[in-house]
């Protein structure tokens, strides 16, 4: 994974993207949405909301009865100062950093919550071992992140205009159940598609960049993307417009329900 973006290339992406993210995250509220309808039942004290963006998944989880705190985790400051203007709640607090260095006690959480975040992680061992770390007893780790099949139709269609990688590339679902087994008693990973649709493949590259998804892969070209090139990958994606006349966008999302403590008969992992 280490063609992902880096940690400072990742914070500056989302802070730049903040005052416009909400307009177009569309996806983000479906994931959240989503994975808050699989884990309401089992959320209760205190709960961090790792990689919490602009503050959606935060207040969602305040509404929940038996939830007391939230700590919302973002390593953007830009997302962090936008939660503190627009976010008021005096059971709510604002933390600015990595998710692979967490800065909290050992056992200070009953639940971690993550809703499209953890993807952007390079090093998962930290990432986990850290999760891990900070919650209780008997805590539960829960998350949506994203499958090699994000982008797929974008990707095909850049592989027509030249040999450069343009996407970002995620981790298979057995590569990350894995990566959490030593970290968990229980893993369960999940996946589901979510589709959108665009009228242009302008429309297309311009949502990624206001969400802060950009291309930093080691692969990537480093001179300015060309209008023949978007030409070129217009002209290949055009073929791919569906019978409503859109342009189709699928992101593959993972569903991770994991628990702190191993079951009695040892560990499991379960991949569906």
């Amino acid at each position: 994974m280490s063609s992902l973006p880096s940690v400072a290339q990742v914070a500056k992406a989302f802070s730049q993207a903040a005052q416009h993210y909400d307009a177009v995250a569309g996806l983000q509220r479906q994931a959240a949405d989503h994975l808050l309808e699989r884990v309401a039942d089992k959320l209760v004290g205190e709960v961090m909301d790792l990689g919490c963006g602009t503050g959606y998944l935060t207040q969602q989880l305040l509404t929940q009865v038996e939830v007391k705190r939230v700590l919302g985790v973002d390593v953007a400051p830009g997302m962090i100062d936008w939660c503190r203007q627009h976010i008021s709640d005096e059971r709510c607090d604002w933390l600015l950093a990595d998710a692979q260095a967490l800065p909290l006690a050992t056992q200070s959480v009953d639940q971690v919550v993550s809703s499209l975040a953890i993807q952007w992680c390079v090093d998962q061992q930290a990432l986990f071992g850290h999760v891990s770390r900070v919650l209780r007893p008997h805590g539960g780790f829960y998350a949506t992140s994203l499958g090699p099949r994000t982008l797929v139709e974008l990707r095909w269609a850049w592989q027509q205009v030249d040999a450069f990688q343009h996407v970002n590339d995620f981790v298979p679902q057995e590569q990350l159940a894995t990566a959490m087994q030593p970290f968990f008693g229980e893993v369960q990973v999940q996946s589901h598609t979510i589709s959108l649709q665009f009228d242009t493949v302008t429309d297309i590259l311009r949502s990624l960049k206001q969400l802060g998804a950009s291309n930093h892969n080691a692969g990537a070209s480093r001179g300015l993307t060309t209008r023949k090139q978007i030409h070129r990958l217009s002209e290949a994606y055009e073929s791919l417009r569906d019978a409503n006349g859109k342009l189709p966008v699928s992101y593959q999302i993972y569903t991770i329900m994991a628990n702190k403590c191993a079951p009695e008969s040892g560990s499991k992992e379960r991949v569906k």
